[in-house]
């Protein structure tokens, strides 16, 4: 009865689970839609009008602060579109209430570090006891690095009061290839997981999600790819501004597929945060490099933007059964 006691003890903890766990329970399969009309919340040609008409925004987040208050950052800039020298500094608006009208536009939460950061891309604000914490992407600062799957640097910086952001002492805290970019930070389980966007790696080109872990969100764990599109491209833009959710057990990746169609997002589902399938297609959404806001257990949104419209929009969002 001991050696069957002790088989089943090292099974367990080699499987990786322990004697008598349960299992989360998972819900069936739902469907995000848009369930409202667009509302434009912010049009940085309002303000900005007197050095160009044509601004725009692009991957954002939207994070809840200490106040109540809800904020906004993202990647902002003009035309003629060069995402290499005109996308150099984030974008901060502010508001009282998630489904205000239009938001406060405040100054520039942080501008490229000349000589070190060559851009900033595609911000994620992650929240915790109080502190803010900012992932975003600096490129390299090779001069042909626009040519080639070069490896992008993601960082990070951290906030109290979500104006003033300092850049973490370390930084890159990794750099992967294609572009690496597009952070989005999940917390399940007291294990961090940091999703970005890449390709394979630097000769195999399709597009690409991966995850590190950390127990901290400073000491990251190696890559491993979770999701992949066919798509071949150096920047791995079949499969940007990857965010994900977790509804009733059930882990949803929404992804950009920028590259087949620019408004363009898919949806998969899994039960593993480590693994999305490409087989496990939910739905496909008309929008770009969304981001979907919980308000409340009733209450969710979704966001849209891009180099073809002028700012940021949101929409209520519904899960329907599948």
């Amino acid at each position: 009865m001991q050696k069957v006691l002790l088989i089943v003890l090292v099974a367990s903890f080699v499987f990786g689970c322990k004697p008598n766990q349960k299992k989360e329970k998972t819900g069936p399969v739902q469907v995000p839609t848009i369930a409202s009309e667009w509302q434009h919340i912010f049009n940085p040609n309002d303000t900005r009008s007197d050095i160009d008409t044509t601004w725009y925004t692009n991957d954002h987040c939207f994070a809840k602060g200490p106040n109540g208050d809800w904020h906004a950052y993202g990647i902002i800039g003009h035309k003629p579109i060069n995402p290499w020298t005109g996308e150099n500094k984030f974008f901060h608006i502010s508001a009282k209430e998630f489904s205000q009208n239009k938001w406060e536009d405040h100054d520039y939460a942080l501008r490229v570090k000349e000589g070190v950061e060559r851009v900033l891309w595609a911000p994620h604000v992650f929240e915790e006891n109080g502190k803010s914490y900012m992932f975003y992407n600096i490129g390299n600062m090779q001069e042909n690095a626009p040519n080639f799957a070069s490896w992008g640097q993601l960082c990070m910086a951290e906030s109290d009061d979500m104006f003033e952001w300092k850049r973490h002492e370390f930084n890159p805290l990794f750099s992967d290839p294609g572009h690496a970019r597009d952070s989005y930070i999940l917390k399940e389980k007291d294990i961090y997981y940091f999703y970005y966007t890449r390709t394979f790696n630097e000769v195999d080109l399709r597009s690409c999600v991966a995850v590190r872990t950390s127990p901290d969100l400073k000491h990251w764990s190696g890559p491993k790819i979770v999701h992949t599109q066919p798509y071949e491209v150096d920047w791995g833009g079949d499969a940007e501004s990857p965010f994900v959710v977790k509804k009733n057990g059930l882990f949803y990746l929404f992804v950009c597929r920028a590259m087949t169609k620019y408004e363009q997002t898919h949806v998969y589902w899994s039960k593993d945060p480590m693994n999305f399938p490409i087989e496990n297609f939910v739905c496909e959404l008309p929008t770009h490099a969304s981001e979907v806001i919980k308000v409340s257990d009733n209450e969710w949104y979704i966001s849209n933007t891009g180099w073809d419209k002028k700012g940021l929009f949101i929409a209520k969002m519904e899960w329907k059964d599948k």
